[in-house]
């Protein structure tokens, strides 16, 4: 009999291929005995680009699927300067898939351990299973409270047919499409909001945020996690997330696993890696913050000179 495929997506967007990349090689390297299932999710027109991801996937043993989807359905939900419209992808879940349950992964994030164990996890009844968000605690403005919690929703194990039950991904959606003003993090934030708590709570190391990534855990963070599992979060994670704006290839990143980050893109595969150009995006991380920020100044003044007519 064949071994089950673990069934995982991503929502891409051609600004996060690189990373993406370095996220899925993550997962099959540190997952050797495993055989997955990998969707690739992205806008219907102009998908050749996602191929790198397709060849690497095949060469390490897995199945890629290319998810082809018309994005008319969320082409007028709010977006953001760090979140554009691939976000809402994941909510399409329910009607892109077949299966049962699914993972899914941001493309910011390393998978540095087996994930068989959350694959296996009992969702019960469920909808999906998370890792609190400690950090966004204005949770009024979306109608919740201190018990019911906020998740993050960069990693999540999802039980598509309760969403299909529930019709959740359309209840998400109609959320966010009234009520831009207060989901500053978009799905994330309608996800919350139409769940009302009613999620399987994970432990931190499903999902280690930035923040999170401490010598020795606080206690602002005993109201969520216990001390122990925070240590083991800490010290063997199986999921890191680099939350925040400040990413490992992004200028002035001090995040204590930004090394880890640059030590599986130098593995992955010259073949792979030779039709995606690496080269700015090296020289990107390289260049100091302040110089970054002098040359978007600069950028941001000269195009104002010329809107205005003056040289």
């Amino acid at each position: 009999m064949d071994k089950e495929k673990i069934a995982v997506f991503l929502s891409l967007d051609r600004a996060f291929l690189i990373p993406a990349t370095v996220t899925i090689f993550s997962l099959l390297k540190n997952n050797p005995k495993q055989c997955f299932r990998i969707y690739l999710v992205a806008e219907e027109f102009g998908v050749d680009w996602i191929s790198p991801l397709v060849s690497l996937i095949e060469k390490m043993g897995s199945e890629p699927i290319l998810k082809p989807i018309n994005g008319r359905a969320i082409s007028k939900l709010k977006v953001n300067p760090q979140l554009s419209h691939a976000t809402y992808y994941r909510v399409l879940a329910p009607s892109l898939f077949q299966e049962s349950k699914i993972i899914y992964l941001d493309s910011d994030l390393l998978v540095h351990g087996d994930i068989s164990e959350l694959w296996e996890l009992d969702l019960e009844d469920f909808p999906i299973a998370a890792v609190e968000d400690p950090f966004t605690r204005d949770l009024h403005r979306l109608g919740l409270t201190e018990d019911q919690g906020y998740f993050n929703s960069g990693v999540l194990l999802m039980n598509l047919d309760q969403w299909r039950k529930m019709n959740l991904g359309d209840l998400v959606l109609d959320f966010a499409f009234n009520n831009p003003a207060i989901i500053p993090y978009l799905d994330q934030c309608s996800l919350n909001a139409v769940l009302k708590g009613n999620w399987l709570r994970l432990e931190p190391k499903w999902n280690l945020q930035t923040g999170m990534v401490e010598k020795e855990p606080s206690g602002f963070f005993n109201r969520f996690f216990s001390e122990q599992s925070l240590l083991e979060a800490n010290q063997n994670p199986r999921i890191i997330h680099f939350t925040g704006a400040f990413k490992p290839w992004k200028p002035g990143c001090k995040h204590p696993f930004k090394n880890l980050f640059w030590e599986y893109l130098n593995q992955i595969p010259n073949e792979i890696k030779s039709p995606i150009d690496f080269s700015w995006f090296r020289i990107k991380s390289w260049i100091p913050l302040s110089l970054n920020k002098f040359y978007w100044k600069l950028f941001k003044e000269r195009k104002s000179m010329l809107l205005s007519g003056t040289s």
